[in-house]
């Protein structure tokens, strides 16, 4: 009797022990880890509700880390999903990571290649829209990363695409290098010299002048800051294309010197503080209040959101350009560690 009651007790150790280990897998299963292109987003501050990814319902909260170093949440953007998965198949996210526009070879060393000759191009602020490439239709928009270090994009260049593959055989490009310029030689010409005139808006895009000469900026003009903001009356550097009427089509710009104008305008100041309002829209380009202080962001801005959203009640820490009116022209806005 006692050896059977043994053999009921260990039957039943075995039986638990089972089913415990069965639990621990399963929760381990509803881990996930994904990446994919953003199809939609909500419209609301932080992005917070819920996204499309790659046809998954994605849950985005308060509590979801959103890391935007190497690109900006656009609808067209890589993403990196991490999170747990719900029976319909959706993902509660606790961290989603912007891939689109970095720097890193092993970012893109997993997403298909395709190089081609421009065949067409859309007649449209930065080139955003359908190209034709080698036959092929591309597909840009505001989160491709357009490098023409070599080149001014144009018909006739030949380039070099990363991106994700349609069904349809076209391309959702997250890069596009230009490798050559039709013109013959590196395509670049150089400026230096005052500004005298920008666009209106915050976000640089539009025509400028600089020491006479018309400079026309697109979203795929680099934009450097680091030494002063872009003011008038700031010393800075151009390269790009000359066009035929003595214009150039910028790919660079970078400020040498700052504005001599009163009150320290152009240097640089720091500000720590938490967010009190947003601009409306999803890019967060725009005015900002922190600290019943106006805080410009531009394209060129810098957002780092390692430690949580930026939602109004966000901490954060701000690097940038004082203005004479009080106002910063960010350069790079942190979400400070809560911990």
């Amino acid at each position: 009797m006692k050896r059977d009651l043994l053999k009921v007790a260990a039957l039943l150790a075995l039986i638990l022990g089972f089913s415990l280990g069965s639990t621990a897998l399963a929760s381990g299963e509803n881990e996930t880890r994904f990446t994919g292109i953003i199809e939609s987003l909500p419209n609301t501050a932080g992005f917070i509700g819920d996204w499309r990814v790659d046809g998954r319902t994605v849950h985005v909260t308060s509590a979801t880390r959103i890391e935007q170093e190497d690109g900006q949440v656009v609808v067209g953007a890589n993403v990196k999903v991490e999170g747990t998965t719900r029976s319909d198949n959706s993902v509660d996210a606790t961290e989603i990571e912007v891939k689109t526009g970095s720097g890193s070879g092993d970012d893109d060393s997993g997403q298909p290649e395709f190089k081609g000759t421009i065949q067409s191009l859309p007649a449209t602020v930065g080139f955003i829209g359908d190209w034709r490439v080698g036959g092929r239709t591309i597909h840009v928009s505001l989160a491709t990363r357009i490098e023409a270090e070599d080149g001014p994009v144009a018909v006739g260049a030949f380039v070099e695409i990363m991106g994700a593959v349609r069904a349809d055989g076209s391309m959702d490009a997250t890069k596009i290098e230009v490798k050559s310029n039709v013109a013959g030689d590196d395509g670049r010409d150089e400026l230096k010299g005052d500004i005298e005139s920008l666009p209106a808006g915050q976000s640089f895009v539009g025509d400028w002048r600089v020491s006479g000469r018309t400079v026309h900026v697109t979203l795929a003009t680099i934009l450097n800051q680091e030494h002063g903001a872009f003011l008038v009356g700031a010393l800075v550097e151009v390269k790009g294309a000359m066009r035929g009427d003595g214009s150039i089509d910028a790919t660079r710009i970078e400020v040498q010197s700052p504005s001599s104008g009163p009150g320290g305008e152009g240097q640089s100041t720091n500000l720590k503080g938490t967010i009190q309002s947003l601009p409306s829209g999803l890019s967060l380009i725009g005015d900002w209040t922190i600290n019943n202080q106006t805080v410009h962001v531009t394209s060129s801005t810098k957002l780092k959101a390692q430690h949580g959203a930026f939602v109004v009640g966000t901490g954060v820490k701000v690097k940038g350009l004082g203005l004479a009116d009080g106002s910063i022209v960010a350069t790079k806005i942190q979400v400070r560690d809560s911990n």
